[in-house]
């Protein structure tokens, strides 16, 4: 959106100080930033749900999180240590923190902090035995909604809802900027909902970004419709009252209050972008929005009425455990939603609906949706194979959803020629060389394996498999040589070192075969296979009790 070096203190400070300077304390002009030595407090806790233990330490200028385990014969075992480079939130909160690995990946770190409790826990989503710790890669995708760019990770910036500031910056003319003001009322309000819609964080998918839209497009004033479709879960399914951490926008567009309003109420309704009342101030402010529509009812109410402490009440996310926030469906008695308990991968199956807009989607989207997250395989693919039929689209990633879906239901032989179409299509998806060298590994056919994936882009997970499918076929030497490539492409992928303990044993080097196993183990403690191959080489080499250790292990994550 902004041309190199043309940052926002340089192009929009100048004429708008005193709004530059309040943006800087609401929540999007925090929404992250490099962490500061004294912006973080050290501590320390133990999740027993996945059994590790945590520490947030000072070393130096720098902070790091730290885990560890008690292993065998309580030794403090499976330490990973990482440098917080980031922090994402405003704090109003929650705190999470961000890793740059030395091969440049942004890693979300397993621990946030709550200011409302004014302690350390486990990030939202993290709070169970088995979770991505120190390895859940955060693609441009997840930073879209808090960071200005992929390239630059600071706040929310002005060209998020004014749209590119260059123009206007050189030229300062009402023609060069959106003013959002000047926009009918729905265009105001999905220049929130760009990031504020969030059907839930389930796997769904809640939205779907327009194949032939890089992710940074959205520009003000236009649909949002022509960017993105939001989906939901079907009504009736017992999802129809779930309060999620990122539901403002959704929870708001359920009210009568939104829905009767001919589309006037916006979020800005309420709140000002550029700055965040406190205290009295934003009572005023907030009760005043109800008061345009509702005096006669306050009339009845006590002297100073507070609408939204009863008509709001803030309630405990279902997805975020430690996190109290607005709830923004305005009710008029408001009900306490009932709380389920918040699953890693959705156990959802049936229908997804359009949401927004509301009308029918675009159908080839609508078919999307039922596959992508597997949700509603059995009458999404035959709806997918339609849509893609009659619109022919020249995306590849249609292509993929539905070779996707075809392989999670053991159409190996559809999914493979999927794989092959999309690989035609698009040569640099890498996704699909991958898929397609796994769907024949497992079916035993390493030879054609090894001649897709050695014509196929250069890539962590596909040498992984490669290295596989040449250990498969006896040539442990390639195995070896294209797995310790992986690992060093990505330390931080357990399947790629567990497959090089494998070809390290095979080829006799028992000693480099336990290392990489403990390493698999130290960044996956609950690998079933990391810790019986280790079990049964710990046996080979005569340490019965470390082995016998490893294979209860094993047994334990594997009932998980």
């Amino acid at each position: 959106m902004v041309a190199a070096g043309l940052l926002l203190a340089v192009a929009c400070r100048p004429c708008h100080a005193e709004t530059y300077q309040s943006y800087q304390q609401t929540g999007m002009g925090r929404s992250v930033s490099a962490v500061a030595p004294a912006s973080i407090a050290g501590g320390s806790f133990f999740n027993a749900a996945s059994d590790r233990h945590y520490a947030i330490l000072r070393r130096g200028g720098a902070w790091f999180v730290r885990r560890h385990q008690a292993g065998f014969e309580r030794a403090i075992d499976n330490v990973v240590e990482k440098q917080v480079h980031y922090v994402i939130g405003s704090g109003n909160h929650a705190r999470s923190y961000v890793h740059r690995s030395g091969q440049g990946r942004l890693l979300e770190l397993p621990v946030s902090w709550y200011p409302a409790e004014k302690r350390w826990a486990m990030s939202p989503g993290y709070d169970r035995p088995s979770h991505p710790d120190f390895r859940r890669e955060i693609s441009a995708e997840c930073l879209f909604c808090h960071a200005a760019s992929p390239e630059r990770i600071e706040p929310i910036d002005c060209q998020r809802c004014h749209g590119p500031g260059e123009a206007h910056a050189r030229a300062p003319a009402r023609a060069n900027i959106v003013n959002p003001a000047r926009l009918d009322a729905r265009r105001q309000l999905e220049i929130c909902l760009q990031c504020h819609l969030e059907t839930t964080s389930r796997t769904l998918p809640h939205a779907i970004r327009r194949y032939d839209r890089p992710l940074f497009s959205y520009r003000p004033g236009e649909r949002l419709e022509d960017y993105v479709l939001h989906f939901d879960h079907a009504a009736g399914r017992g999802y129809d009252d779930k309060f999620e951490i990122n539901h403002a926008g959704y929870r708001l567009m359920k009210s009568r209050c939104f829905e009767r309003s001919g589309a006037s109420m916006t979020c800005t309704t309420c709140h000002d972008p550029h700055r965040v009342p406190r205290a009295a101030e934003a009572a005023r402010r907030y009760n005043g929005a109800c008061r345009t529509c509702h005096a006669a009812a306050i009339a009845g109410h006590a002297s100073q009425p507070n609408c939204v402490s009863c008509h709001m009440p803030k309630r405990r996310a279902e997805d975020a455990m430690h996190m109290v926030m607005t709830d923004h469906f305005i009710q008029r008695r408001p009900v306490e939603p009932a709380r389920r308990p918040f699953e890693s991968e959705s156990d959802y199956r049936g229908p997804v609906e359009p949401y927004y807009p509301p009308r029918p989607a675009d159908r080839l989207y609508a078919a999307v949706a039922q596959v992508k997250d597997f949700s509603n395989l059995e009458a999404g693919i035959p709806m997918l194979e339609k849509a893609i039929a009659e619109a022919q689209p020249p995306q590849a990633e249609f292509y993929f959803d539905l070779a996707e879906a075809y392989w999670r239901t053991g159409r190996a032989d559809r999914a493979m020629e999927l794989y092959e179409e999309v690989i035609r299509r698009q040569p640099g998806f890498a996704r699909a060389w991958h898929n397609l060298g796994e769907v024949l590994l497992r079916r035993g056919e390493a030879q054609r394996a090894i001649a897709v994936l050695e014509n196929a882009p250069r890539d962590a997970e596909i040498w992984n498999t490669l290295g596989v499918a040449y250990g498969q076929t006896g040539r442990l030497q390639d195995s070896a040589r294209l797995l310790s490539r992986a690992v060093e492409a990505n330390p931080d992928l357990p399947s790629a070192w567990l497959n090089l303990g494998v070809a390290r044993e095979q080829s006799g080097d028992a000693v480099a075969a336990e290392a990489a196993f403990r390493a698999a183990i130290r960044l996956q403690p609950d690998l079933v296979y990391a810790h019986q191959y280790l079990a049964n080489l710990l046996r080979v080499i005569g340490r019965a009790e470390e082995a016998e250790y490893h294979a209860r292990r094993a047994a334990h994550a594997g009932q998980r």
